[in-house]
């Protein structure tokens, strides 16, 4: 990938739309969970003398709030970086690769703000390995209560691989864009690590233990174990998550490995377009099974929770026309 075709590339208007599309996306789903958390977070306030009297012990108290405004917290700050990457998606959609120098310290404090985010699913990660001692002393956490594994592996192996994989380059990359510490080279490999380390734990682990708690037989939710996989649209769910996102996550480290190693000119546009269009393909899959199943109030499972109405990831669907707009380009040698 010379540097004369990537800016030919991102001096395409269109290319441009296609980028600024997957921003607001992102924007917007980020917007309904800032309203979201709005109507949630001021009842678990004002409710505080109820949650005190029934989850009793006082550390099981701090760690549950902690947890739960720490999220709330988190999506705050997800949203803002939100806003500043839609005016930044905006200034690059009319200036193209001119506005970078105006816009690049608006970007760093996003990708910083994304990178708090991040690290707002610690207290998830801490409740959920302290949950088990919480079910041994008959504690309440919500009703139904989950068996231990289940919140072991959705809140406790999920979130803590979010927090130690996803937030170290995303903070060193913000950081670096901020101050301009980072060459153009740079930038791009850690921008590379950053993306491969969102697809490993945000997506494919994250999903992954999602999926395996849903095999946890859980009759109160009517989850009904293992037995789930007999069924076309759950087993092609499991395998499409388990082993297709593990697939989409090692090719694109196999992708970006020059420019990880200092060659970015090395990435494949072909590649690229590929791994943008599979992936938007994967939320698009999944979110056609998930109304195929009739939705999470037809099948109150983990999974369908997850997949569906507790899902901040469905922005990724936008990825799909960027990935077209990449192809093309590969496939013509030209923008348009």
């Amino acid at each position: 990938m010379e540097k004369t075709d990537k800016a030919n590339l991102l001096g395409s208007f269109s290319f441009r739309v296609s980028i600024f599309f997957v921003i607001l996306s992102y924007f917007a789903l980020g917007t309904y969970w800032l309203y979201v958390t709005c109507r949630y977070t001021p009842s678990l306030i004002l409710n505080f003398s109820y949650y005190r009297e029934v989850l009793k012990e006082t550390w099981w108290l701090v760690t549950y709030y902690s947890s739960d405004l720490g999220l709330s917290i988190g999506i705050i700050i997800r949203w803002l970086a939100s806003v500043l990457a839609l005016y930044t998606a905006f200034r690059f959609l009319r200036g193209g690769e001119n506005s970078f120098s105006k816009i690049r310290r608006k970007v760093g404090i996003a990708v910083l703000l994304e990178g708090i985010y991040i690290l707002t699913y610690g207290p998830s990660a801490f409740l959920g390995f302290i949950y088990p001692i919480a079910m041994a002393h008959n504690l309440w956490y919500f009703e139904p209560n989950p068996p231990w594994v289940i919140v072991l592996l959705v809140n406790g192996l999920a979130c803590l691989a979010m927090v130690v994989v996803i937030a170290p380059p995303l903070l060193k990359l913000g950081l670096g864009i901020l101050r301009g510490s980072l060459r153009r080279d740079e930038i791009i490999k850690w921008s590379c690590i950053t993306c491969v380390a969102y697809i490993f734990a945000m997506f494919w682990w994250n999903y992954t233990m999602a999926w395996f708690a849903t095999l946890v037989y859980w009759p109160e939710r009517a989850q009904p174990g293992i037995e789930i996989l007999g069924s076309p649209i759950a087993s092609a769910s499991f395998f499409a998550t388990v082993l297709g996102l593990l697939f989409i996550a090692l090719y694109t480290l196999m992708a970006v490995m020059p420019a990880i190693k200092g060659h970015p000119e090395r990435i494949s546009y072909n590649k690229l377009g590929y791994i943008m269009l599979v992936f938007s393909a994967y939320f698009i899959f999944m979110l056609v099974l998930y109304f195929a199943a009739g939705g999470y109030y037809e099948q109150p499972t983990t999974w369908m929770e997850i997949i569906g109405p507790h899902n901040p990831d469905l922005w990724c669907m936008a990825l799909i026309l960027p990935g077209i707009k990449t192809l093309m380009y590969a496939r013509k040698g030209k923008p348009s």
